[in-house]
């Protein structure tokens, strides 16, 4: 089967271009979905598999559910011509350390199952970005200094210290999963989670960072019988604090000898 490759792009478009290429295969299809802050789309071009670009583009921000409205998108463009062994959802900004065959056999052995890289249960993150409600923060981590970024920051946290002093949570009964936000997913996965879209927007909508939790949670508490594979060497990436930091091409021939089946985020500046 096909295997789709849905990619959230924003910048470093050379990357992009290596991505894709490295990607291309006869069982690759690939859609893009161009951050609606790009001034102009760029032409990336795959020889062998199909690529798609999205004619919906959405504005999104850092911690918001902007990023879950994004994958959703994603997923319901793609099934529109599935079905897929896996749904991929990856950056602009992922490189495969290893070569596409040696990714498909991987993803081949996995048949049927979501692929995931969980994070240790850290009951403190989950009731500070799921439990508290989240506003305003679509600026809160805009690039430079602005006012509407101070009086963002301003308004967010004097919401959360209110919320704090009067112990104000909702989903107190809620488990909550979390892994990368790019994960694989099954056509059965994908289906599921882009049927109920309306309900997990809604769920999601007041979280902080709910693109990394919204993936396991939704499926692990569906009822239904998913299998789900929790592949720790699934992806590389150098946390300095809560992002991850620039990989330069020329760390690039060291990360492809390790175990790990991916990594980012990648610049075309060097780094180094």
């Amino acid at each position: 089967m096909r295997h789709a490759w849905l990619i959230i792009a924003h910048n470093e478009f050379t990357v992009l271009q290596k991505l894709v290429s490295m990607l291309d295969d006869a069982r690759s299809d690939f859609y893009i979905h161009y951050d609606k802050k790009v001034p102009q789309i760029p032409e990336i071009k795959a020889q062998q598999g199909r690529l798609f670009v999205l004619p919906e583009r959405i504005d999104v921000r850092w911690g918001t559910v902007s990023q879950i409205k994004t994958e959703l998108l994603l997923l319901a463009t793609a099934q529109k011509n599935g079905p897929y062994a896996h749904y991929h959802i990856i950056s602009g900004t992922h490189l495969p350390l290893k070569p596409v065959s040696e990714l498909f056999k991987f993803y081949d052995s996995h048949a049927g199952e979501e692929i995931m890289r969980f994070w240790n249960d850290d009951a403190g993150d989950a009731d500070f970005k799921l439990r508290r409600y989240h506003f305003p923060i679509r600026n809160i981590k805009s690039f430079g200094k602005s006012f509407v970024k101070s009086l963002d920051n301003i308004i967010w946290r004097a919401n959360l210290g209110i919320q704090k002093a009067l112990g104000i949570r909702h989903f107190k009964k809620t488990n909550f999963y979390k892994t990368d936000n790019w994960k694989s997913l099954t056509e059965k996965a994908s289906r599921y989670l882009v049927g109920n879209a309306g309900a997990i927007l809604k769920k999601y909508r007041w979280s902080l960072c709910g693109d990394e939790y919204y993936g396991a949670t939704e499926i692990l508490s569906s009822g239904e019988s998913f299998k789900v594979h929790d592949c720790k060497n699934l992806l590389y990436a150098d946390f300095q604090g809560d992002t991850p930091r620039k990989l330069s091409m020329e760390e690039y021939p060291y990360l492809r000898n390790s175990d790990y089946l991916w990594a980012r985020k990648f610049t075309s500046q060097s780094t180094i």
